[in-house]
């Protein structure tokens, strides 16, 4: 068991001595240099690497640590140098080592030591000491400041206030029932006259005798039950006439009793009657409205 342990070891140790021969560390060949050493925590800082302008030369990218970031990487050359550009970001303070370089050649690899950046928070001002630590003044109130400070939480309580307050008095106000529109008072004489006019001229007689009597004696009941109050419209004729006795004059009863007397025949008895008998109807229908005309009327 010790004899491979051996080997390995004796392996191990060829390696790294083999290794540590092809790396090598010369200026004159791969040389690197810094713009400054002194850097703040979130600062740049600029690292330029040159080597010969060989064909085989390759230079490998540093790793990024926990105290330096990468940001970017430049190539420049000449005819006889080659130039890389590295700009890291500082992310911690103290003594930060930067990371190694190495370039790799057709004679080996080629490394330079790691610079060490000193980084802090800020730079130290000159001819300023740090102030003592003291407690905080007491300021007194100030009602001017306070309104300045808060005016617009203040207008925008009254204003919520003004909103509430509107809502209570419109919700607590009893609406009111919207008035409906008092309907033209109608005026009965003028209905009644129209009415007979238009059974003048129609001379509805001439193709309808009962629908005639019926219209006649409809426009006369109605008038003079308004006029009256009396329930004519609900009364045959014969309840009329003895309703009205003493009521009425002799006159005003005669011509009633003459419309609904000739207006019953035709109705009920399909009598007719001639044109001088309708015309009279029309003629006392007029008079009796006539007289019961309202008194603003007259």
């Amino acid at each position: 068991m010790r004899q491979p342990l051996l080997i390995l070891l004796s392996f191990l140790c060829l390696s790294n001595a083999f290794a540590q021969e092809n790396v090598k560390s010369d200026p004159t060949i791969l040389n690197a240099r810094l713009d400054t050493n002194a850097q703040i925590v979130g600062g740049l800082i600029v690292q330029k690497v040159e080597w010969p302008a060989e064909n085989g030369w390759e230079l490998l990218p540093p790793d990024s640590t926990s105290a330096f970031l990468l940001v970017s990487t430049t190539f420049d050359s000449t005819d006889f140098v080659r130039t890389a550009t590295l700009t890291y970001l500082i992310m911690d303070t103290g003594a930060l080592v930067l990371p190694a370089l190495s370039a790799v050649s057709p004679n080996g690899v080629y490394t330079v030591p790691p610079d060490t950046v000193q980084a802090r928070f800020l730079p130290q001002e000159e001819g300023l000491e740090k102030e003592a630590a003291r407690p905080l003044a007491a300021v007194p109130f100030n009602f001017v400041w306070w309104l300045e400070a808060y005016w617009y939480w203040i207008a925008a309580g009254v204003a919520l206030l003004l909103i509430g307050y509107l809502v209570w008095r419109y919700a607590k106000k009893p609406q009111e029932q919207p008035v409906a529109a008092p309907e033209p008072e109608r005026d009965y004489y003028q209905e009644a006259m129209q009415a007979i006019k238009a059974l003048r001229a129609d001379a509805l007689w001439e193709r309808d005798m009962k629908g005639f009597y019926v219209a006649l004696g409809d426009v006369v009941r109605t008038y003079l039950t308004h006029r009256t109050g009396l329930p004519l419209a609900e009364q045959t004729t014969s309840e009329s006439l003895l309703m009205l006795d003493q009521k009425w004059t002799a006159s005003q009863i005669e011509s009633y009793q003459f419309i609904l007397t000739r207006a019953d025949y035709v109705k009920f008895a399909k009598g007719t009657w001639d044109v001088a008998v309708h015309r009279d109807c029309l003629d006392k229908a007029t008079a009796l409205i006539m007289d019961f005309k309202p008194v603003q009327d007259v």
